[in-house]
């Protein structure tokens, strides 16, 4: 088993992995001749989340055979912050190894620079992404990143929760209460790029988790949200030059409601 994968800029994939590593701290990469893939869950099982880069947007994509490969994402993560925006990428694998390695060169320069990084064993549990990808939600919609991120910004003026309500045929609603006081942002259907709000459904979720993704705004092209009252929020980012990530929230209730298929606690 063997995989060479090649992007023309850093940019996507440095943000990619930093966002990953302020979640979980180690993960599988799983390379197939159709794709790129990682799914992970934080060790708190709040949140989850799904990776998938499909070949064609890789610059070169070369893998004859389906790889599996456990990395520590934080060790990724200070490799790739080496490198500039205007550098090449290049990761390597080859099974005899037990090692990745990753190549960053400059266009139009000689520099090249080579780093590896270690393969470490995981003790994965099965995550029920499928579960969760059927779930069918009552309110989706599309919105500016910006808006999501001053929603957070001001809610944790207050607490560490912010509060989501979809109003059906309306709109959005972002509150937070604390002992100081309470904050509400209101958007219309008008503020939002697409939206289909069929039914009132409300949730509240953790600020921190909401930080850690938003981490990722600067390379989503197009962000969908979907809520339904007592079941994880859902969040897909597409992102810029290709690559999708799906993000599954727990909300913060007292006992989890979801049906037994969903999430053992999540």
């Amino acid at each position: 088993m063997s995989f060479t994968l090649k992007l023309d800029t850093s940019r996507v994939l440095k943000g990619i992995v930093e966002t990953l590593s302020s979640i979980i701290d180690e993960t599988e990469f799983k390379v197939s001749p159709k794709e790129f893939v990682i799914t992970a869950m934080d060790p708190s099982r709040i949140c989850l989340l799904k990776l998938s880069i499909k070949k064609e947007n890789f610059d070169d994509y070369k893998c004859s055979k389906e790889s599996k490969i456990g990395l520590n994402l934080d060790d990724l993560d200070k490799i790739l912050k080496r490198s500039s925006a205007d550098d090449t990428i290049e990761i390597d694998f080859k099974e005899t190894d037990q090692k990745i390695k990753i190549t960053m060169e400059r266009v139009g320069k000689n520099r090249k620079r080579t780093f590896s990084l270690t393969l470490i064993d995981l003790d994965r549990e099965e995550i029920p992404m499928e579960n969760l990808l059927k779930i069918e939600y009552p309110t989706n919609w599309v919105i500016d990143t910006e808006f999501l991120v001053e929603a957070i910004r001001d809610a944790e003026i207050y607490s560490e929760i912010l509060n989501m309500k979809a109003v059906a045929n309306e709109g959005l609603i972002f509150s937070s209460t604390g002992q100081i006081g309470e904050m509400e942002y209101n958007l219309s259907a008008e503020d939002l790029i697409e939206s289909e709000i069929s039914e009132t459904c409300t949730g509240a979720y953790s600020l921190t988790f909401l930080k850690a993704i938003l981490k990722i705004a600067s390379i989503t092209e197009k962000l969908e949200i979907s809520l339904k009252t007592d079941h994880p929020l859902k969040m897909i980012f597409n992102l810029l030059e290709g690559g999708e990530l799906n993000y599954f929230l727990a909300p913060r209730v007292e006992e989890a409601e979801f049906d037994d298929d969903d999430m053992d606690e999540f």
